[in-house]
């Protein structure tokens, strides 16, 4: 009798684990630390070329586009219904970095004259967000992740500091 009960339970136990088909451990999103916005610099001296990057640790899962936004207006940025986000946002084509863990977008004077001035006023402030497109292992189904609100000024800028992560 006692045979029958162990049995009937540990087979019940194995029928509910087969049920429970969740394979491996939950897919985490890409997370971002260390964002910065940088002047270019030949032997000491500043050009009007900026950079805005932050590292992005993509948790195994594959980047397939990037972007990064930019808000120089009124007050930047606001209290949204899921945190922080900018005001009136310039979108910017950004690039993932592999090999270094890192978005980058590139402000090129050529390109974008009116934000490299602005960036090159030394009372300039600005704030930006990099988002990342992904996939995880195996899946075709993407998924967006987007990083904090930083902001930065003219003097952060200049000295490549890291930007204030607004939260």
């Amino acid at each position: 009798m006692k045979t029958a009960v162990l049995l009937a339970a540990a087979c019940s136990l194995t029928f509910a684990a087969c049920l429970n088909t969740n394979t491996g451990p939950s897919v985490k999103a890409p997370r971002f630390s260390d964002a910065r916005s940088t002047m270019a610099k030949i032997g000491g001296r500043p050009l009007p070329v900026f950079e805005f990057s932050g590292k992005v640790d993509d948790e195994d899962n594959k980047i397939v586009a990037t972007r990064a936004f930019v808000s120089t207006t009124g007050s930047l940025y606001k209290q949204g219904e899921k945190g922080y986000e900018l005001v009136e946002p310039q979108a910017l084509d950004a690039e993932y970095i592999a090999n270094v863990s890192q978005v980058r977008v590139t402000v090129d004077p050529a390109k974008l004259e009116a934000l490299a001035t602005y960036l090159n006023d030394p009372t300039s402030s600005v704030t930006f967000q990099l988002e990342v497109d992904w996939q995880a292992p195996g899946s075709t189904e993407t998924q967006t992740a987007r990083s904090v609100v930083y902001e930065t000024d003219h003097e952060t800028i200049a000295s490549a500091g890291l930007a204030k992560e607004i939260k």
